[in-house]
């Protein structure tokens, strides 16, 4: 009763408050709410890559390349729905460009440009090194698939084939996920999906970095589901 009489208290007073306000001839009512999709979750099965102390005294070459253990990234939702996993470069500021990777390790890559994630910035205020992460392996609702799709919008996606022995390249601040059929131009529904990602970094040689002191290894990628 309590409850009820509270109610009719409010409609009272706001009747009350509209006559005194001269009350319009008419009066909109906004309908407003959320319908939410199937919860999906994201998860990987460690929370860093760490490649140690990297001596300088190693890093020999114009171009050094350090591969780091696989982690899995794993996608569970409570029905099954189309969604995607977006990847976010949370040292963007630092991400190194083609040219800039031409002119201080002296190799081109052109074609793995939007590829190139950062890896923090040293004491001289230069971009340590380039972080790359790639996808070789994947199953979809318990089964393997190979059928792996990226996008930079969510609109157009581009098909590749996973193999053991070729890594397909993700995109920075973009979105994967895995296709019904090697044809296909859509996400496809997922339950469960897991893929195998690969990681490694490329750093410069010695003198390129400030003599005599420590430099952090300093990359960070969010991994976050995307409703389609």
């Amino acid at each position: 009763m309590r409850k009820f009489l509270l109610s009719s208290a409010i409609v009272m007073a706001m009747g009350t408050a509209s006559f005194a306000g001269h009350a319009a001839e008419s009066a909109s009512l906004a309908v407003t709410g959320t319908i939410t999709p199937a919860s999906c979750d994201v998860s990987l099965s460690t929370a860093s890559l760490n490649f140690g102390t990297v001596s300088a005294s190693t890093l020999t070459n114009t171009f050094n390349q350090i591969s780091a253990d696989p982690v899995t990234v794993s996608v569970a939702c409570d029905s099954a729905t189309a969604v995607a996993v977006q990847t976010v470069d949370n040292r963007s500021s630092s991400a190194m460009t083609a040219a800039e990777v031409s002119d201080d390790m002296g190799v081109d890559m052109s074609s793995a440009a939007n590829s190139l994630f950062g890896l923090g910035i040293d004491k001289s205020n230069s971009k340590v090194g380039v972080l790359m992460l790639g996808i070789n392996g994947a199953t979809l609702n318990g089964t393997v698939n190979n059928n792996l799709l990226t996008s930079t919008d969510k609109a157009s996606w581009t098909a590749h084939t996973l193999s053991a022995t070729s890594v397909s390249s993700l995109v920075n601040n973009g979105y994967f996920a895995l296709g019904e059929t090697a044809d296909a131009t859509s996400p496809a529904t997922v339950t469960t999906a897991t893929y195998n990602l690969t990681g490694g970094v490329v750093l410069k040689k010695a003198d390129k970095y400030p003599s005599g002191e420590q430099v952090n290894i300093d990359g960070n990628v969010t991994f976050s589901i995307v409703y389609l």
